[in-house]
């Protein structure tokens, strides 16, 4: 929707609180697109405690009285569109309403399915004309003549929203608490429960000129608030994770990068879980791009998990396509040997140690009907589902494997991401082969890999503590050989330097969840690596009463 939303909004809220109804209002763009994140924005706004969606359901229908949801800046909340259609609104009791405020137009799933048919309205605001850039820049001019705030505006426009602790990092000279009460007053920023913000179209302005007029300090500003959110990252509760990963893939703006988060052709599909009536739809799409072996194999996850399909659907509600994953702990011995390729993921697993207790996900195949594994928007729909898979699994997430026929069309894409073509993984089903990629996100899960991601583009070095191929330590110029439970433990206090990281924390993530053992092993495993480095042994520090935290 354009401008004239918020009186719209407003005008229906206070018609609804008038009827009677009680109104419950949900900036999307303050909540992790994830069922957890629905819940706990759900949980503080009734002020108790959400344990599912159950509970959800029973809370919000218990009073008796009609309620109203109103869901505002809906497009940022694409992830969890599938599960809010399917899942939540189909809980809630009869007397509730759901508003979806976006400036998108709504997924296919709304308009095509006949389910909802009867029941989804949609309305369309004609937007105003947008104002040209010149006049943006004069109107923003005249409320703003002091050369110091403008250049701080500057600042900010790198940034998704701005806290006073982003304000201290980018604006150094002009006290944080004074700034950020001027900017606050201003008409054009507008005043979060998460920060401030400046108005979108004026952001995407100031951010363009200052990138054209001086790439050096656009490109300073966006390390300086890297560096804040990557200790941010480290420090931040799971609770307020989100607001710290959305940040960090707001200055993402290498499009490979930005395009395997936001597919930009998703919004034409919608992705729901596979039924047993889908079971042919998917099972021809298979039989179409698969030779015989690889058709056999695909039959037992139907067989045995089907509950790992998910069907991508067009906007007349025809199965256009598949993916089918699920995590290692979810498939059975007995067929696994019957299906080579995880077998080998399995077993390539297991070969990492401790680390492979992690939780990690098999991505067994996509399949676009026309299209097969190519590139496609049904493909891009497929990786926006995944992509809140990887959500909801942080910050223990580790490692995703997938095949591939044909991985040159991915090639560029997947290096960018990080992934790595496992060869020893490769198979021959009935004469074709299947190529392994793997992607490690490293002992901090996504969020550690997103930060990587960005360090990458930005050209930032991280001064790496760890050789990974050689296994080794490096300090100081010198090179400090890792036992295997080493290595991980480094790895897990590098994750989050600077941050203090508890026994126990150490003891799940290095040791396993099925670990029995004191926390003593921990402190023994720290007094070796302290005196295999010598001098340098006070980059692991003790913090009394925690754990460790790491100093480098």
């Amino acid at each position: 929707m354009g401008s004239g939303k918020t009186e719209l909004l407003s005008a229906f809220a206070k018609k609804a609180k008038d009827d009677g109804a009680t109104i419950f209002g949900i900036d999307c763009r303050t909540v992790e697109p994830t069922i957890s994140g629905l819940l706990d924005a759900l949980g503080e706004l009734l002020r108790i405690s959400l344990k599912d969606l159950d509970d959800a359901a029973t809370t919000l229908s218990g009073s008796g009285v009609p309620t109203v949801i109103m869901f505002d800046n809906y497009e940022v909340f694409r992830l969890a569109d599938s599960w809010l259609r399917r899942e939540f609104i189909p809980a809630l009791s009869a007397s509730a309403r759901i508003v979806l405020v976006s400036r998108e137009p709504p997924a296919a799933g709304w308009i095509s399915s006949t389910e909802w048919r009867d029941y989804f309205l949609t309305v369309s605001l004609e937007a105003h004309d947008e104002l040209s850039a010149e006049e943006l820049t004069r109107r923003y001019r005249a409320e703003v003549p002091e050369p110091e705030i403008r250049q701080a505006i500057d600042a900010v426009s790198v940034v998704r929203r701005i806290t006073r602790p982003m304000l201290a990092s980018l604006c150094p000279q002009i006290p944080d608490v004074e700034l950020f009460e001027k900017l606050a007053g201003l008409s054009f920023v507008e005043t979060r429960r998460d920060g401030l913000a400046i108005q979108d179209s004026l952001r995407k302005v100031i951010g363009s000129r200052l990138q054209a007029a001086d790439v050096k300090q656009y490109r300073h500003y966006q390390q300086e608030a890297w560096k804040l959110l990557r200790q941010q990252l480290r420090e931040s509760a799971h609770a307020d994770l989100w607001r710290c990963t959305a940040d960090i893939i707001y200055l993402i703006e290498n499009p490979v990068i930005r395009e395997a988060f936001f597919p930009s052709q998703s919004a034409h599909f919608s992705v729901e879980p596979a039924m047993p009536e889908n079971k042919q739809a998917v099972m021809d799409t298979i039989e179409r791009h698969e030779p015989p072996g690889a058709i056999k194999a695909l039959e037992l996850w139907w067989q045995y998990l089907p509950s790992a399909f998910h069907v991508i659907k067009d906007a007349t509600g025809t199965i256009a396509g598949f993916y089918c994953m699920a995590k290692p702990d979810e498939l059975g011995d007995s067929w696994l040997q019957s299906d080579p390729i995880a077998r080998n993921w399995q077993h390539h697993l297991n070969l990492r140690g401790r680390s492979a207790r992690a939780p990690s996900l098999f991505l067994r195949r996509w399949l676009s009907r026309d299209d097969g594994e190519s590139p496609s928007a049904v493909q891009a729909a497929a990786w926006v589902d995944i992509k809140r898979t990887y959500l909801e699994l942080r910050p223990q997430l580790r490692r995703v494997y997938l095949t591939l026929r044909d991985i040159g069309p991915y090639g560029p894409a997947a290096t960018e991401l990080g992934f790595t073509v496992l060869e020893d993984c490769t198979v021959s089903l009935t004469g074709a082969s299947y190529h392994t990629a793997m992607l490690d996100f490293g002992p901090g899960s996504v969020d550690g890999w997103i930060c990587r991601l960005l360090a990458a583009e930005l050209g930032i070095a991280e001064g790496q503590l760890l050789d990974t191929a050689s296994r080794e330590l490096v300090l100081n110029g010198s090179r400090i050989p890792l036992t295997p439970l080493e290595f991980s433990l480094v790895s897990m206090l590098e994750s989050r330097a600077g941050a203090a990281v508890s026994r126990s924390d150490l003891l799940q993530q290095v040791w396993g969840h099925d670990y029995e053992g004191g926390s003593n092993v921990v402190d023994a495993v720290v007094r070796g690596l302290r005196k295999k480095c010598g001098d340098n042994a006070r980059v692991f520090e003790t913090v009394r009463g925690v754990g460790y935290r790491l100093r480098i």
